[in-house]
């Protein structure tokens, strides 16, 4: 970007941390998004840092109010990491995603990590499948057209495209070649 037009833009001074400001944020975003209370913690402390960077301000005082409203979140239910794990396990699953993919992605977003197999364990309970990590790769195969879900006129064309979007999805080599070696055409 140009000199000039860095000039001309306005850049927003960050507010000044308070309680009722975090809570409004907190608020705010747990309305469009569901959270876990540490990945609600990192964003909030992000807003908290910028802020007391600007103002010279405590960033420990500002953690300390986030802490505070943390628990007050939790008590009165709008934070629940376990069923905030479930939902999201359930949604990746429900999408063909792999474990190792439902894993990362409750990494990235701050679940604990024996939280978040136990959720993967009861949706795949509750699913009533066996061998999960199968049923999600033909999930993925149905939802891109893969496999099976090819004209078999181009099937063998694109096996090696398949199992590369197999692979990148997080399943292992043998859940891929068995979902490729099925010899039905499905067309749906």
């Amino acid at each position: 970007m140009s000199e000039f037009f860095k000039d001309k833009i306005k850049r927003r001074k960050p507010r000044k941390i308070t309680a009722k400001y975090l809570n409004n944020a907190a608020a705010y975003y747990l309305g469009r998004y569901a959270s876990s209370a540490a990945n609600l913690k990192r964003i909030l402390m992000r807003k908290a840092a910028k802020s007391c960077k600007y103002h010279k301000t405590s960033l420990k005082d500002a953690e300390k109010l986030i802490d505070e409203l943390i628990i007050k979140y939790n008590e009165l239910g709008y934070l629940d990491d376990p069923k905030y794990a479930y939902n999201l396990a359930r949604q990746l699953r429900n999408k063909g995603k792999s474990k190792k993919q439902i894993i990362a992605k409750m990494y990235e977003k701050l679940v604990d990590s024996n939280i978040a197999l136990e959720a993967i364990e009861k949706v795949d309970i509750e699913l009533k499948i066996d061998g999960s990590e199968k049923k999600a790769a033909w999930l993925l195969a149905k939802r891109r057209g893969l496999g099976p879900f090819r004209k078999s006129d181009i099937r063998q064309k694109y096996r090696e495209k398949d199992m590369g979007a197999f692979a990148r999805a997080g399943f292992s080599y043998e859940i891929a070649l068995e979902i490729l070696n099925l010899e039905e055409n499905i067309q749906t």
